[in-house]
């Protein structure tokens, strides 16, 4: 993908964070809804899911995905295509979906995390569930996009990521150690 694709891709996902699902409060990406978007020219089309089939959102989750998509400088249609393979399932939710949901405890402030900057990421991801979150807040807004983790990430460090994207190490140290973790550079 293109570096103008990448650039729109993570400015939709940020967009679709504001697409809240009304009845249980989380917006669409943190619930795991988005499978992925792909863009021609100046549409985007997004592969999505409903928690349910026969939800009776669906209608109302399309209209604000389309507007919240075509708020994206640079897109001017969108697609909403529902799928229903692979099949929804809570595991798809982000661990803070989870914890707003009451579905776990908070796993904040815990001492025994360790971030290693040279393992990758995907390791990391697997090992933390906030791990993502926590990158994602520093500016690694790449690495929400459907499957970029069980790719990319099987060989991309922390170190690495940064360098190419041009963030700061001491900022992503700072943002693990205030979640409670212990930082190898």
């Amino acid at each position: 993908m293109d570096e103008r694709k990448l650039k729109l891709v993570d400015q939709i996902m940020q967009s679709l964070q504001t697409v809240i699902d009304p009845e249980l409060q989380v917006d669409v990406v943190n619930l795991g809804l988005i499978y992925g978007i792909d863009i021609n020219k100046n549409k985007a089309v997004v592969s999505m899911t409903l928690t349910i089939q026969g939800c009776p959102l669906s209608s109302f989750l399309q209209d604000s995905i389309e507007e919240a998509v075509t708020s994206v400088d640079g897109i001017d249609n969108c697609q909403v295509k529902l799928v229903w393979y692979p099949v929804w399932t809570p595991e798809r939710m982000s661990e803070e979906a989870k914890e707003k949901l009451g579905m776990q405890k908070s796993t904040k402030k815990k001492l025994d995390k360790v971030i290693d900057f040279n393992i990758p990421i995907k390791q990391l991801a697997d090992k933390y569930p906030d791990f993502v979150q926590i990158m994602y807040d520093t500016g690694f807004t790449r690495i929400k996009i459907p499957g970029l983790i069980k790719t990319v990430g099987r060989v991309m460090t922390i170190k690495l990521g940064a360098q190419a994207m041009n963030i700061n190490l001491e900022k992503i140290k700072k943002a693990f150690e205030m979640k409670g973790y212990k930082v190898e550079v």
